[in-house]
């Protein structure tokens, strides 16, 4: 049996349970309180996300795989109506916790539910959309789900849709190996692994299900009816990063709209 069609008959998906509290936090040393204390700090790679997106005030905003709502919470200080939405309960709990902090006046503007993604309501129309760091926990069929609700629910033309996923296939399978050859003598002295080295945290195989390439995942959005700037990206000044971080850089961005 095709594998697509043998994960969409079993309902084959990552068990919300995989994820919890300390994965969310894991960047913050564990720490909940010094996560709270630094919602002002947003990540480089959020950061990113919501610059490109550019989220004007009072336009409506879905942060989908909200995680510890970080993101989201940037979005209602910066004036916009969000919709955060995650199915691990710890990330539900977490970022209701980053919405407490907000100003008073502004905790109304935002709503935290616990959900499916190919649940949502298709009622309600977005003009920005964050897909940050997901979809490489979510298997074919269920991006097939997703992405039909997507359509239905993003405003057209004006609407952005934001993607971030990493790592870029190419980049783990490949160039990650390449640098740690070419390097070898400090491969060596340093014991470190010529191959990636996963953990819970550094895209663990059972969360990490859908890795994508730049070609892939442009040819998903358009098969999908989205019109999409795909691009990557790599933070690293290896002269090997410098060379082929245009097609197989680490992270991997899209701008899709319909």
């Amino acid at each position: 049996m095709d594998k697509k069609i043998n994960d969409i008959k079993n309902n084959k998906m990552v068990d919300p349970a995989t994820y919890g509290k300390d994965y969310y936090i894991h960047a913050y040393a564990g720490d909940v309180d010094k996560y709270l204390a630094d919602l002002n700090d947003l990540p480089v790679s959020l950061a990113s996300c919501f610059g490109l997106a550019k989220p004007r005030p009072k336009e409506r905003v879905l942060d989908i795989g909200c995680g510890r709502g970080h993101l989201s919470y940037w979005c209602v200080i910066n004036g916009c109506l969000v919709t955060a939405i995650d199915y691990n309960s710890d990330a539900i709990e977490l970022t209701k916790l980053a919405m407490e902090k907000l100003p008073k006046e502004l905790q109304a503007n935002v709503v935290v539910k616990q959900q499916d993604i190919k649940t949502i309501d298709t009622s309600q129309k977005y003009d920005v959309i964050f897909m940050a760091d997901l979809v490489e926990h979510l298997y074919d069929w269920e991006l097939n789900v997703l992405f039909d609700k997507i359509k239905e629910i993003l405003t057209r033309k004006t609407g952005r849709l934001l993607i971030h996923t990493t790592p870029n296939a190419i980049w783990i399978r490949y160039i990650y190996p390449l640098k740690r050859i070419l390097n070898f003598p400090t491969t060596l002295r340093k014991k470190n692994n010529f191959f990636y080295k996963r953990d819970r945290y550094s895209y663990d195989t059972a969360m990490h299900v859908n890795e994508q390439t730049p070609k892939k995942l442009k040819k998903f959005l358009r098969s999908k009816g989205f019109k999409a700037k795909v691009w990557c990206d790599d933070g690293s000044s290896n002269f090997i990063s410098l060379l082929t971080k245009k097609f197989a850089g680490s992270d991997i961005w899209a701008i899709a709209k319909i």
